[in-house]
């Protein structure tokens, strides 16, 4: 910081401790690119840096009343964010969890162990109960959705009925089984 920015920096720090509003403004405006720059070179540009970053400016702002008038802005502020960057160390080297290198690669959609189980299940179920259908109804059903067009030796309404009944018996079927 050049020396005539330092001094404006520190008669509004004065300002600002005295209670002057007006002085907030220009004591961000000189404090935020340091700040940040020194937060992101502390913590090596982690995302963290800029929340040690604000939270550096926020007791700044939160304790100018304390800031001693012959004392340097800069050097006062530095110290705080030096403070709130030891802090996010302590908390991250406290945390018992170890960051996941891989959890972006893992979609949000991407079924759970729980998920493939609950499918798996499912999928046996449906095949139980289908096996207690009779052959021409897992042959309307499978035509069905495999969506192979039907039986062609029969007319469309006629498939459609077949499709109509097999479905009711696998519902009752299902119900019988499963209760519901």
């Amino acid at each position: 910081m050049q020396p005539h920015a330092r001094s404006l920096l520190n008669e509004s720090m004065r300002r600002l401790a005295d209670g002057d509003r007006a002085a907030f403004e220009p004591v961000y405006a000189a404090l935020w690119p340091p700040i940040g720059a020194f937060c992101r070179r502390m913590l090596r540009g982690e995302p963290d840096a800029e929340d040690a970053a604000q939270q550096a400016l926020l007791k700044v702002f939160d304790r100018a009343s304390t800031f001693e008038p012959e004392a340097d802005a800069l050097t006062w502020a530095l110290a705080i964010a030096a403070w709130e960057c030891r802090t996010v160390r302590r908390r991250r080297s406290r945390s018992r969890e170890a960051p996941d290198e891989h959890a972006g690669s893992v979609a949000a959609d991407a079924p759970t162990p729980e998920d493939e189980a609950i499918a798996r299940d499912l999928e046996d179920a449906a095949r139980d109960v289908l096996g207690t259908l009779s052959e021409a109804d897992r042959a309307t059903l499978s035509a069905t959705v495999l969506e192979s067009g039907g039986d062609p030796s029969v007319s469309g309404a006629a498939f459609r009925k077949r499709r109509e009944r097999a479905f009711a018996r696998l519902r009752e079927a299902w119900r019988r089984i499963y209760g519901t």
